[in-house]
């Protein structure tokens, strides 16, 4: 009987600290406050877009979150022919150009300082690989971020 309330009670302490470890990773205000404090440049892939809209993502403008917030100034904007697969002649299988999408690498910087280990991006974190949705103010397209860096 003393081993099945021992039992209980180890049960118990198991669960409320994986409950805490949980909550303690998953609260971005938490961490290290030697991860904190430090901006991010982050490198965004669109790819596949109208060249309208490739057109409309300029140097110096903001990237939004989807609640509106202000999180990026876009530092550098390289647009290039989307890639696309295709068969050659032979059969094998090609990566070329598509006659009219096309990709652009957008490269930014955080307004915000990142918070612990990682920087927020509304209820996403800007992690390398990732794929998130970015806002301009006349556009918003599909992206993955390539690289992310911290910045003095």
């Amino acid at each position: 009987m003393k081993n099945r309330g021992v039992v209980g009670i180890v049960l118990a302490i198991v669960i409320i600290a994986g409950v805490a470890a949980a909550y303690m990773l998953t609260r971005p205000s938490t961490g290290t406050k030697s991860l904190s404090g430090k901006h991010i440049e982050a490198t965004f892939l669109a790819y596949g877009i109208r060249p309208e809209t490739a057109a409309e993502i300029k140097m110096g403008t903001t990237i939004y979150d989807e609640t509106g917030k202000v999180c990026f100034t876009i530092t550098n904007v390289t647009p290039s022919p989307a890639q696309m697969d295709a068969i050659d002649s032979k059969g094998e299988l090609r990566v070329v150009g598509h006659p009219v999408l096309k990709d652009v690498v957008i490269t930014a910087r955080s307004v915000d300082a990142k918070v612990a280990w990682a920087y927020m991006y509304g209820r996403d974190k800007i992690l390398g690989g990732a794929n998130v949705a970015i806002y301009g103010d006349t556009w918003k397209v599909w992206t993955r971020i390539l690289t992310v860096h911290d910045l003095p």
